[in-house]
């Protein structure tokens, strides 16, 4: 039997051959990885939000490390479910890989603009047993095709004095920690001086145990919708990605308004 360094050896040039650049495209970024997460305390209609890093191998997933960016390879014996994101708690308020009901959003490195890039987000009410309607607006100061997740698979949350307590599509109940996983689907838009992209994400009417929504509009200057954008890269000349909104210490672009009154 060969020596298990030399198997690996040629493991990763298989890998690397069937990688192909370390640039990723969008088209190299379409594999899916499921939802694996338990639904208890939270409506099932939750989504899924897009992968922009990370590329299928032949022998492997390749998967964005939180702390350098780069890849890594994970246990090819893994099903694709088993090495979406990674779990931690926020108990003590640190950055959580999680997004759960009744947690401080706690976001340490996000802004409205990255990259040339602005996120600004506006709502308006249409019901007062539903959602607020919420508009996400991207403006460019060069022109720019963004590569992202569908505007339905934008996570946005509703905040209580900087608590969560619903939104989606990824949301956890109180206590749950399990991964959340994601499936990759990739779109775009185009955007650049006097060429805004308005989109509209559709309304998340998940709210966390014990909270209605006709309570949450008898007091709606409490609330806060934040609309949360993943990591932005240059991937090219006017070409740019949107990636996953998860870990929280990640440099994320967020826009937030008030809940209409």
């Amino acid at each position: 039997m060969r020596p298990l360094d030399s198997q690996l050896r040629e493991g990763l040039a298989v890998v690397a051959d069937a990688a192909g650049p370390v640039g990723f495209t969008a088209e190299s970024v379409t594999g899916k990885v499921r939802r694996r997460r338990r639904r208890s305390g939270v409506a099932a209609g939750a989504g899924v939000a897009a992968l922009t890093l990370g590329v299928v191998a032949a022998t492997g997933w390749f998967v964005a490390d939180s702390r350098t960016g780069g890849p890594v390879m994970a246990d090819p014996s893994h099903a694709p479910a088993d090495v979406g994101v990674s779990t931690g708690a926020a108990t003590s308020g640190s950055p959580s890989t999680v997004y759960m009901c009744g947690e401080r959003l706690v976001l340490p490195d996000a802004t409205n603009s990255r990259e040339g890039l602005t996120l600004s987000v506006s709502a308006a009410k249409s019901g007062s047993n539903v959602g607020p309607d919420v508009t996400v607006t991207f403006t460019a100061g060069t022109a720019v095709h963004v590569t992202a997740s569908p505007p339905a698979l934008f996570e946005m949350l509703y905040l209580d004095d900087g608590i969560i307590v619903g939104g989606g599509p990824m949301l956890n109940p109180p206590g749950d920690m399990t991964s959340q996983g994601i499936d990759a689907i990739g779109t775009g838009f185009d955007v650049g001086p006097g060429h805004p992209s308005v989109q509209q994400p559709g309304r998340r009417d998940t709210l966390c145990q014990s909270l209605s929504w006709s309570k949450v509009w008898s007091a709606a200057h409490r609330y806060e919708v934040v609309v949360l954008q993943g990591r932005v890269e240059k991937v090219g000349a006017g070409q740019l990605t949107l990636g996953i909104p998860l870990p929280l210490d990640t440099p994320l672009l967020v826009g937030r308004v008030a809940f209409p009154q």
